[in-house]
């Protein structure tokens, strides 16, 4: 259960939503995502107390507190920080008391780099990786240079390779193309088609790196050449070789799901960045 902080007011309220407006200048949506509109219509009068959830007091900031395995840090300059995240960790929080997460371990250790793009929860962070990938991570340190990077992502990501273990023996080879149903639904699957419709294109390269006959898995290098949610995890699934750990796509169950951010190549400012981590734990099963 989310922690509260109590609230007296010494002066009365027309309501209680008047008085977190005033006093914490919060929106009508932010307040709907917090309270129901019989907490907020009710009367304030003085000297009356609030318990109000610490999520919402604290409604944008990162906890201090970091519950996760320590994070490699793979470069740092004064324009990026280069993580190594670990997988079943997030890469942000949704809410305040969220403390598995690479934001929350910055906060903890480097706080003074999350004063990039304050107003959202995913600060400087460049792209995302899902809760169960793990490998490369690219944090910006710098306002201008975070939203120019973030506007041109699709040009200046020269290069997005995963590593992953797929199910059985794999020949898959080439360049694939299929095409990604835009009617998400939370909880269910991404819909994926060989044919074009009204959905997003989703395009990557597959490379065999070798089959493990006593595991029954073949790791694949990936060359993303887009990014849409749950790319690479659906693709293969639809090709028949889902990935090892990723039942939810029809994989079996393992450990962990195998899918390892290997490595970003970005152009900035003239120069090409190579960020590269190795997975510590494919060969593990």
């Amino acid at each position: 259960m989310s922690k509260t902080i109590e609230y007296s007011l010494l002066e009365p309220a027309s309501s209680v939503e008047d008085f977190l407006k005033s006093n914490f200048r919060c929106s009508s949506n932010k307040l709907k995502k917090y309270f129901d509109k019989s907490f907020l219509n009710r009367a304030f009068p003085p000297h009356s107390t609030l318990q109000l959830p610490l999520n919402f007091v604290n409604d944008g900031e990162i906890n201090p507190e970091y519950e996760g395995p320590q994070i490699a840090t793979l470069y740092e300059d004064e324009i990026f920080l280069v993580i190594d995240k670990p997988a079943n960790i997030f890469v942000h929080p949704l809410l305040y008391d969220e403390k598995n997460n690479c934001l929350s371990f910055l906060r903890q250790n480097k706080p003074e780099v999350l004063n990039v793009n304050h107003s959202s929860y995913d600060r400087g962070l460049l792209y995302r990786l899902d809760f169960e990938t793990s490998g490369v991570l690219v944090y910006v340190k710098k306002e201008n240079d975070y939203h120019f990077l973030r506007e041109n992502f699709k040009s200046i990501a020269r290069k997005k390779i995963y590593f992953c273990l797929v199910e059985g023996n794999c020949s898959l080879s080439g360049h694939y193309t299929h095409y990604f149903s835009s009617k998400e639904v939370k909880g269910k699957r991404v819909v994926v088609s060989d044919s074009m419709g009204n959905g997003d294109r989703g395009d990557l390269v597959i490379s065999g790196k070798g089959y493990d006959i006593k595991t029954d898995t073949t790791m694949l290098e990936i060359d993303l050449k887009t990014g849409l949610r749950h790319q690479i995890r659906a693709q293969l699934s639809h090709l028949g070789h889902p990935l090892r750990g990723d039942d939810f796509y029809g994989g079996k169950t393992a450990k962990r799901l195998y899918l390892h951010a290997h490595q970003y190549q970005i152009d900035h400012q003239n120069q090409t960045y190579k960020f590269q981590s190795n997975p510590s734990d494919f060969s593990g099963l």
